[in-house]
């Protein structure tokens, strides 16, 4: 008997120290990420200073990269059931979007020359390591999509957009260890600018991960800064972000008009489902392996009528 009560000890010690390990899970999620073009950046005058995204020459070295490495044969290219095609298949589909949808006449030769500068989107298959304790993001990309985004209208009311996957890439990578760190390689191409993306937090990591974001930031952890990036100067401004201020407007009973109310409410966790992320990116370009490093992330509220709104924290 006392053999089996020790035994049950043992176990239970084991198992618990298992537990207090185990503060990370890895997910396979599918993302989308714009780095924009110049039709986004000039009609909706994007001013770099301000906001995070490729700018050009990065943007359009980067889809050069990538076409030069398919149009040589040294990677595969796929459609999105994961079968594989030819360069001379992409190149007829470009043509005939291009002349449907915009009127454009576009000779075979001069089909990528003309598509660079509108590679501004990138379809992602990435497994990411959620980290309960650190907070820290890492990803490690399978496969990836550069997609063809067009503008047929863009205006204050209405932005109508196109957009045309071109291929699916699944770089033969020699790296087994999860890491978003790319080897030493002289031919690696690598972008500074930030790019900055929506991802959502679902089942199974949302709650865990939540969670440490508040308890982190209530404790005023140092990697746990104000939005822009800048430090909190006192403590109070802080606890201050985990309470929420509406003014709503209420009919009083006796005069029948409606008067403006001041309502508080709690921020919870549970808040929290989505979050932005700023990260920077390189690619191999032998195999044209894309390698992301997470730079921080701001936490998301759930979206309201103006869209979504920030915690008020930036996690770095």
């Amino acid at each position: 008997m006392k053999k089996i009560i020790i035994l049950l000890v043992l176990s239970f010690i084991s198992f618990s120290g298992f537990a207090q390990e185990y503060n990370y899970s890895i997910e396979h999620e599918y993302n989308k990420v714009g780095v924009f073009n110049p039709e986004w950046e000039i009609y909706n005058s994007i001013n770099p200073r301000k906001f995070e995204h490729i700018t050009g020459y990065y943007r359009e070295e980067l889809a050069k990269i990538i076409i030069d490495g398919v149009s040589s044969k040294r990677v595969k290219i796929y459609d999105i059931r994961k079968r594989e095609i030819s360069i001379d298949t992409v190149i007829k589909r470009v043509i005939e979007f291009e002349a449907k949808e915009f009127g454009n006449k576009l000779s075979k030769d001069s089909v990528f020359k003309f598509i660079l500068p509108y590679i501004s989107t990138y379809y992602f298959e990435e497994f990411i390591r959620y980290d309960y304790k650190t907070l820290a993001l890492d990803k490690n990309v399978k496969a990836y999509c550069p997609t063809l985004v067009r503008y047929k209208s863009f205006t204050d009311e209405k932005i109508d957009t196109l957009e045309l996957q071109l291929f699916w890439i699944f770089p033969e990578s020699e790296n087994t260890e999860f890491t978003s760190k790319p080897k030493e390689n002289p031919d690696n191409f690598n972008i500074p600018d930030t790019v900055i993306s929506l991802q959502k937090l679902k089942y199974p990591v949302q709650n865990p991960y939540s969670n440490s974001i508040f308890a982190k930031a209530k404790n005023k952890d140092a990697s746990i800064f104000k939005s822009d990036g800048t430090k909190f100067k006192a403590p109070k401004e802080v606890d201050d972000l985990f309470i929420l201020k509406r003014t709503i407007l209420i009919e009083n009973d006796e005069t029948g008009l409606e008067e403006k109310r001041e309502v508080v409410s709690d921020i919870i966790p549970e808040d929290i489902n989505n979050i932005r992320i700023g990260e920077t990116w390189s690619i191999d370009k032998g195999n044209l392996e894309i390698f992301k490093k997470v730079k921080y992330i701001i936490p998301l509220l759930d979206p309201d009528d103006r869209g979504f709104m920030q915690l008020g924290i930036r996690i770095q």
